[in-house]
């Protein structure tokens, strides 16, 4: 009598268990510094900012987490963190790779974002935010490569591609369905 309701005990706990399993319980830490770790679970959960102010006005602190982790982690830290089982996560390792200019392999890199679309993440500016695959937001606002770009005031960045390389990723990119260009 006991063994038949151990066992639903334990079907209902592995039931419970599995349906709010987060990848992220079991990714390997090892190599990152506590203070990289706490800033990255804080950021997990908020978006891309571009830090434009909407009805509130004021900054989102989002802008200003992403942009410390992208200048406080190491270049293997971040390389790391491209595995992470969140899209945010990975936008911020990915970016901040991109924009270290002692980074080699950014071509591949690049390559490698595009390819991803398990993870979507969400790009908030003002008051209207939009989900979008890793790569269209590395393309499109990092990078600036794309002529169907949004139009931006300031000035191209220059992050070291040649214009082979920036060819080579808009051929992958243009392969890839939008998730915010319909």
């Amino acid at each position: 009598m006991v063994f038949p309701i151990l066992t639903i005990i334990g079907i209902g706990i592995v039931v419970v268990l599995s349906s709010f399993y987060e990848k992220s319980w079991t990714y390997n830490w090892n190599g990152i510094r506590q203070q990289i770790k706490d800033s990255v679970k804080v950021a997990e959960y908020g978006g891309i900012s571009t830090g434009i102010v909407g009805y509130d006005a004021r900054k989102p602190a989002q802008f200003d987490r992403r942009h410390w982790i992208m200048q406080n982690a190491s270049e293997s830290e971040l390389l790391k963190l491209t595995v992470y089982p969140n899209g945010t996560i990975k936008t911020i390792a990915y970016e901040g790779l991109i924009k270290k200019l002692e980074f080699e392999n950014k071509t591949n890199l690049i390559l490698d974002a595009i390819a991803d679309t398990e993870y979507h993440m969400y790009l908030q500016s003002g008051c209207t935010g939009t989900p979008m695959h890793i790569g269209e937001y590395l393309v499109d606002f990092v990078l600036q490569i794309d002529d169907r770009s949004p139009p931006f005031a300031r000035e191209k960045p220059n992050y070291g591609l040649t214009k082979n390389d920036e060819e080579i990723i808009l051929t992958e990119y243009r392969k890839v369905p939008s998730l915010w260009k319909k």
